[in-house]
């Protein structure tokens, strides 16, 4: 094998799957390389798989012979990184020596033959989903932080995504949090679906999609495939059901709070740094007008933040966790927030822009 290929150009192909294979250690050492593989069409395919995820993406080059290799994913992308700007040619000699040139920097580094190397799944293209980018991007963005990171509960491990027909809806809790999305999609579906997609997936997820154009969804028994122009993400999802969210989401509210989105952001990351781990939870007192926020930490002092909100209903005085508040304000941009209370002993609300809700369990005050 041998072609010759803009650094950059090569650089963002390799940055897709450089993290897939190279996450951990594996038994199977082929898996810890990237599998580059030259096209009749003069591209350069690229593919990275843990067995669990796989991407698949497609790069023009010069093809000068054609050919095969699999190269470690984290050296072969140190070196590529640091490679002086320009051409980069790349070659294969005997033994599976893979020589890379540009300007006057030479390296060699050795390579597996692809033999070993698994395949990722076929797919047909039949049926897709087809959804927006930016709906995508925009939805995990507001929901993911929210997925639970505790393996004992692997359900929770991810984003539920639900399509009925033109309506989308995203779900992630961790038990003591939940974001929920609910977007109305210009394209009419036919199929619907329902899948949990595991954390991981989604990150690798996040790094291919942009705020145009749209990501055609194939969705088989145990597996989704995202597919892009020139790049396919493939993942196994998570298998199980997902709990109820929909009786977690409170019905009703007694205390109604509208405030500035960014002032609270301020004033809970200000009153947050007078928490500690025996006290962890930020006191919240929503009053007539205004709403005070304060933590109390013995031996170490206390801090104390006010602001003005619109407030209909009763007062109430309770206790959050300032991390899960943190989380949604500052992914969140719009201007202002509704927070719904009923009691100090039931999880508030977070509402934001339209279809976006955010439920929060309360904490015990000391």
């Amino acid at each position: 094998m041998e072609i010759k290929v803009q650094k950059n150009e090569l650089l963002k192909k390799i940055t897709l799957g450089v993290n897939i294979a190279a996450s951990k250690p594996s038994t199977l050492p082929i898996l810890n390389n990237l599998l580059l593989e030259t096209q009749k069409d003069g591209k350069l395919k690229i593919i990275a798989t843990d067995m669990e995820v796989g991407i698949s993406t497609l790069l023009p080059v010069e093809v000068l012979q054609g050919g095969s290799i699999t190269v470690p994913a984290r050296k072969f992308f140190d070196i590529v990184k640091e490679l002086p700007e320009g051409s980069v040619e790349i070659n294969v000699s005997k033994n599976n020596t893979v020589n890379i040139k540009a300007g006057k920097s030479n390296f060699k580094i050795m390579g597996l033959d692809k033999e070993e190397y698994p395949k990722l799944p076929d797919f047909s293209l039949e049926e897709p989903i087809e959804l927006e980018q930016a709906v995508i991007k925009e939805s995990l963005l507001l929901t993911s932080f929210a997925i639970s990171h505790d393996e004992t509960r692997y359900v929770l491990n991810g984003v539920l995504l639900s399509v009925q027909g033109n309506q989308i809806r995203f779900v992630a809790t961790d038990g003591r949090r939940l974001a929920f999305y609910k977007k109305e999609t210009k394209q009419k579906n036919t199929k619907n679906v329902e899948m949990i997609i595991p954390a991981k997936t989604l990150h690798e997820l996040l790094k291919l999609l942009g705020w145009e154009g749209t990501v055609k969804i194939i969705h088989t028994q145990n597996k989704v495939i995202f597919y892009f122009e020139d790049t396919f993400l493939t993942s196994s999802l998570i298998e199980g059901n997902f709990p109820n969210y929909d009786q977690v989401i409170p019905k009703e509210e007694k205390t109604h709070v509208q405030a500035n989105r960014e002032e609270f952001l301020q004033a809970v990351r200000r009153a947050s740094l007078l928490t500690s781990p025996e006290a962890p939870a930020l006191k919240f007192d929503f009053i007539k007008n205004k709403i005070i926020i304060s933590a109390k930490t013995p031996n170490m002092g206390e801090a104390k933040e006010e602001l003005s909100a619109d407030f209909k209903g009763e007062e109430i005085t309770i206790g959050f966790n300032p991390g899960y508040f943190l989380d949604v304000l500052k992914n969140l941009s719009d201007e202002n927030i509704i927070i719904s209370l009923t009691s100090p002993d039931k999880p508030g609300l977070i509402k934001g822009r339209e279809g976006y809700l955010y439920v929060i369990m309360p904490m015990q005050l000391n």
